[in-house]
């Protein structure tokens, strides 16, 4: 029984030093400072997919009219090393071609037309535009005052150096965010572009998840500078009060995917989320938050 109050008073005393142990300084990057402060930023997801065929120029130039403040879009790459606009690895799902991304060339991945199989609003009328899916430089390039959140979908060190290529020889170093599921990408990128803001892949994201609900959030390591998380995941509540603030106190974002009801954007304001990923920007551009 001893032992067991020794046991117990030591660990209270590691845990009270730990709390009041000063954790690292708030992160801070230029993408973070433009945010907007007084409300959830409107994110869209895919360049905007609600309204437009998803990654294309089409959903870009729609978001930026609904109001969007951020443009979030998916990149494979091509045979020829360039970053398309493309969230599946094959042309198969959102085009009327079929194959691996990786094993067409820019110029063939340009040829399809990527409004095949879409089901939005004005189906008709993309589907006579001849839309089609852009390379990342020349979607950057139609939206150089927007901010973005570029997400790398192949798990490798080459589309990592491309993305890094591509946002300097944008000269959006400042303008975008990247993402990965990956942790080797992510790893990748940073490497190669230190100077560029990065979300949490998902093995940090579900640490730092973890450490939030401890109460050790403070020491967690991470270069990110933003989480992108759902609401929920395998029957956990991520989206999380205790999440939220352990990332306020540390300067990271949070922006929660893929919100398009306008009760569930509601709830995710009061929350005091940064950000939320949305098909419909129009319809969270109508949802007033708190205050």
């Amino acid at each position: 029984m001893r032992i067991f109050v020794i046991l117990i008073a030591v660990i209270a005393l590691v845990w009270t030093g730990a709390a009041l142990w000063p954790g690292p300084a708030p992160v801070s990057h230029p993408w973070l400072e433009a945010r907007t402060p007084e409300r959830a930023e409107r994110i869209a997801h895919a360049g905007g997919l609600g309204r437009a065929p998803a990654n294309t120029l089409e959903a870009l130039a729609q978001a930026v009219a609904d109001g969007a403040d951020v443009l979030e879009v998916d990149t494979q790459m091509t045979a020829d090393g360039v970053l398309v606009l493309m969230h599946d690895d094959t042309v198969d799902r959102t085009t009327n071609g079929s194959g691996r991304v990786e094993e067409l060339t820019l110029e063939q991945v340009s040829a399809l037309d990527a409004a095949f199989g879409y089901e939005g609003e004005e189906a008709d009328r993309f589907a006579r535009q001849g839309v089609r899916a852009p390379a990342l430089a020349e979607a950057l390039a139609a939206h150089p005052d927007r901010r973005w959140i570029v997400e790398i979908k192949p798990d490798t060190a080459e589309a990592a150096q491309a993305m890094c290529n591509t946002i300097r020889e944008a000269g959006m170093g400042e303008r975008v965010m990247v993402g990965s599921f990956h942790d080797s990408a992510m790893g990748h990128f940073r490497e190669a572009c230190p100077e560029v803001a990065t979300g949490m892949a998902s093995n940090e994201a579900l640490s730092f998840y973890i450490a939030a609900r401890l109460g050790l959030a403070k020491w967690h390591p991470t270069r990110a500078h933003a989480m992108q998380i759902p609401p929920r995941a395998s029957g956990l509540d991520v989206a999380h009060p205790r999440l939220i603030a352990a990332a306020r106190a540390r300067g990271l974002a949070v922006q929660v995917w893929t919100i398009n009801d306008p009760d569930d954007m509601a709830a995710l304001m009061e929350l005091g989320v940064d950000g939320i990923i949305t098909d419909r920007v129009d319809v969270m551009a109508g949802v007033q938050g708190p205050g």
